[in-house]
């Protein structure tokens, strides 16, 4: 009887179909499964050893119907593993780079937005258990600590196993919520440990506050981050400007699209506007990690900068052995930079040589056929004991706030001008050279014609009135007129 005849999909599983019960032969389609993915020519001996881990799964909770059909649950197993493959291989090379002092505290790695967590499960069975103290699988849809579980909340019969090789544990965090990334860093990241931070499929501002936590704690030696949909056009509208902890700066205008999922099927910008502002969020995202060295004290002075520069070495081996994979390489104080090869629509872009001791990597890697959202970004540098910086730091200030404000404008306008700018240089480069000159001509009497003036009457007291006069030109900057 074939799985039509059950009502099933020609792709169930051999577990739907009811046909085959042993490991080896549901690891056998696993396989077979996993070779059709994109990512399985360059991943082939990890997904491999991925599913024989699997086949040990099945074996486990087998006698747990309802626990193993939410793990198996269709070919979803399949394609988190095929997506998370990039991730697994950076994380265990810099593990095994990884070359921890005597008496220092063992790794601690927090899994952001794990969802069901079958990253933290393979890393628990991949990863030396001497080296790393647990996984954290951090999600908002965990119920909080002792709390009774809703239906709402993720089932977490699966990570209460005490089989793992290496303890999981969950956390319930927003990580829109400052006051979530503070409790989340005091409770993890406070004791001196040293600490990796991966994050699949990151949505939105999700990418940014993940940065924002590496940047901020010392304790994170390794990020890995594979961003996902860009953010919402209501950060545009509102005239945002997104900064990492370096300095560097983009508007929220340049990355930020219209539209949503439904029913697995996208509404909004085409997907030559995806595919052109994901290149710029994932290029911008990168260079707002901050990959300088953490200059701390205790263990690090005698072997954490060691450790931090032998994974650095570890992942900067690695983007070399992707190859044609490897889309950009940055590092603080980096050699001049080296132009690549393109290939196919790939935008142009620089890639500097990187230093051993803190590097920056994005990467693609083809996990999805039909789709884009592709790109990793790969950062480690030396670790430090020193505790997350926002604990020890109080609530802005008004002139604070006042700065930060005056310098989000300044950097709105300055990119409204150079888009301006742009589009100006993209509409003469069609245009003859005649037309040019025409243009360049009647130049002096447009601008003279595009000023305006406009008039702000702010009160400084019940009897008197300060009248000031706003000159606005068309480069977008004010000029006081008194």
């Amino acid at each position: 009887m074939s799985s039509a005849d059950h009502g099933l999909p020609e792709d169930a599983d051999e577990d739907q179909k009811g046909t085959i019960v042993s490991n080896e032969e549901w690891c056998e389609w696993l396989r077979k499964d996993l070779r059709s993915s994109p990512v399985y020519a360059t991943h082939s001996a990890l997904l491999d050893e991925c599913c024989d881990i699997a086949a040990r799964w099945r074996a486990r909770f087998w006698e747990r119907k309802a626990l193993w059909g939410r793990i198996r649950r269709g070919r979803r197993l399949a394609k988190e593993l095929a997506e998370v493959a990039p991730v697994i291989a950076r994380t265990r090379a810099a593990i095994e780079a990884l070359d921890l002092p005597e008496g220092s505290p063992k790794v601690v790695i927090l899994d952001l937005c794990s969802g069901f967590g079958y990253l933290g499960m393979f890393l628990s069975e991949l990863l030396p258990a001497d080296k790393v103290e647990r996984i954290v699988l951090v999600d908002i849809m965990w119920a909080p600590h002792n709390v009774e579980r809703q239906e709402k909340h993720l089932n977490p019969e699966h990570v209460l196993d005490p089989n793992w090789p290496i303890r999981l544990t969950t956390s319930r965090a927003n990580l829109k919520i400052p006051s979530d990334r503070r409790i989340l860093a005091r409770a993890f990241l406070a004791h001196g440990a040293p600490a990796m931070i991966l994050g699949v499929h990151l949505c939105g501002m999700l990418s940014l506050r993940c940065i924002d936590l590496y940047n901020s704690c010392p304790g994170f030696f390794f990020l890995a981050l594979k961003p996902c949909c860009l953010p919402k056009k209501l950060f545009a509208n509102r005239g945002d400007v997104f900064e990492g902890a370096n300095g560097h700066w983009f508007a929220a205008a340049a990355v930020a699209v219209v539209g949503k999922w439904n029913q697995g099927n996208w509404h909004g910008a085409s997907r030559i506007e995806l595919e052109r502002k994901y290149h710029i969020w994932v290029a911008n995202l990168s260079k707002c990690v901050e990959c300088a060295e953490e200059l701390g004290d205790g263990n690090e002075a005698d072997g954490g900068a060691a450790a931090g520069a032998a994974a650095a070495s570890a992942a900067a081996a690695g983007a070399a052995a992707a190859g044609t994979s490897l889309i950009e390489a940055r590092a603080h104080e980096g050699e001049p930079p080296v132009e690549r090869p393109r290939h196919g629509n790939e935008p142009p872009v620089e890639r500097p040589r990187a230093r051993a001791a803190s590097c920056v990597v994005v990467e693609t890697h083809s996990v999805q056929s039909s789709w884009f959202l592709n790109k990793f970004v790969f950062a480690t540098r030396a670790w430090s004991c020193a505790p997350p910086s926002f604990l020890a730091g109080g609530a802005p200030s008004a002139q604070a706030a006042a700065a930060a404000e005056e310098r989000r404008a300044a950097r709105l306008a300055e990119f409204k001008s150079q888009r301006r700018k742009e589009k100006h240089e993209r509409r003469l480069a069609n245009k003859s050279v005649d037309e040019r000159a025409e243009i360049e001509r009647l130049r002096p009497e447009r601008e003279l014609r595009d000023r305006r003036v406009t008039l702000t009457i702010t009160p400084l007291s019940f009897a008197q009135l300060q009248l000031r006069c706003w000159l606005e030109v068309h480069t977008g900057t004010f000029v006081e007129l008194r």
